[in-house]
């Protein structure tokens, strides 16, 4: 394969996307430079200014758009929409969809020829068997973030026996319940995931919701919510309720009746899904993009 010439653009820190991008390109010999590039990327919408900026300057190259989710459940979401698709979306080459819930969403706006899926980059976690589970609820993201439900994992886990006590916490918002860390390095991260039994996501939406795909990669079991349509193309069915306290304690009790059983099922996908968002392997999507939109 030739050496290509790849600009990245997007939200760029120790927790983002972007260093995994470039680590992932590097390791496979190609070049980040904004000079003549052959693909402009912009992985989420804090980049497209700049990207198409650069687009204009070198209109040869093949301009890559990453499009996270549309929050159907957000007020006057379709004029938001149809804002950002007119003004940038219409402007790329590609788009890259996070999911394929993302892609059937777009297709309203954007002819589907236009759409690929290209999932976000998973931490670089893996299973370590040598860690014991501990009856640990694990949260990681953003607390304070209404589309979070945050308040559903208080809620639930106050009826639950040392439930408060139980919960870690990670992210960069404290929400000033159960035991909160931080943002914390990758490896800690890592130990946390393989140690706890559950990862809780009660999102009303996500792109993907890398908790759910990280924590079976490291045999612990997500509970998401039924709301959340990109949670049912990730997760096996027996891990979903529905979006309310009880239901969440209720799905609890059951999976820990047959444990065992339902972790082998989160490690059968976790195996599928450390493969599928591989740094590497999403970046050589996005080569495999450039190479069939330049036949």
């Amino acid at each position: 394969m030739d050496k290509l010439r790849i600009a990245l653009f997007g939200f760029d820190s120790y927790v983002s996307q972007i260093p995994r991008y470039r680590e992932a390109f590097i390791e496979l010999d190609h070049e980040l430079r904004f000079d003549n590039p052959n693909i402009i990327y912009a992985n989420d919408s804090t980049g497209y200014v700049d990207a198409i900026k650069l687009k204009n300057t070198f209109q040869d190259a093949l301009l890559i758009l990453h499009f996270l989710d549309i929050p159907w459940h957000m007020p006057n979401i379709q004029k938001q929409t149809e804002s950002l698709v007119n003004n940038y979306l219409l402007k790329a080459d590609i788009i890259a969809a996070n999911s394929e819930k993302v892609k059937k969403d777009l297709s309203q706006f954007i002819p589907n020829k236009k759409i690929h899926v290209t999932y976000d980059i998973a931490k670089d976690v893996y299973l370590d068997e040598k860690i014991k589970k501990d009856n640990i609820f694990l949260y990681v993201g953003r607390a304070s973030d209404p589309v979070k439900r945050f308040n559903l994992v208080r809620e639930s886990l106050l009826k639950i026996k040392d439930g408060e006590k139980n919960i870690k916490i990670c992210g960069s918002q404290n929400p000033h319940f159960g035991n909160y860390l931080g943002i914390i390095k990758d490896q800690e991260l890592n130990k946390l995931y393989n140690s706890s039994k559950y990862v809780l996501l009660p999102s009303v939406s996500e792109g993907i919701g890398l908790p759910m795909i990280e924590g079976m990669i490291c045999g612990a079991i997500p509970i998401t919510c039924s709301d959340n349509l990109t949670a049912r193309e990730f997760s096996p069915p027996d891990f979903i309720c529905e979006p309310y306290p009880q239901s969440i304690v209720n799905k609890i009790e059951e999976l820990n009746k047959e444990y065992e059983a339902k972790r082998k099922i989160a490690l059968e996908f976790g195996k599928k899904y450390k493969i599928q968002f591989d740094k590497k392997n999403i970046a050589k999507n996005i080569i495999n993009i450039f190479n069939l939109a330049k036949k």
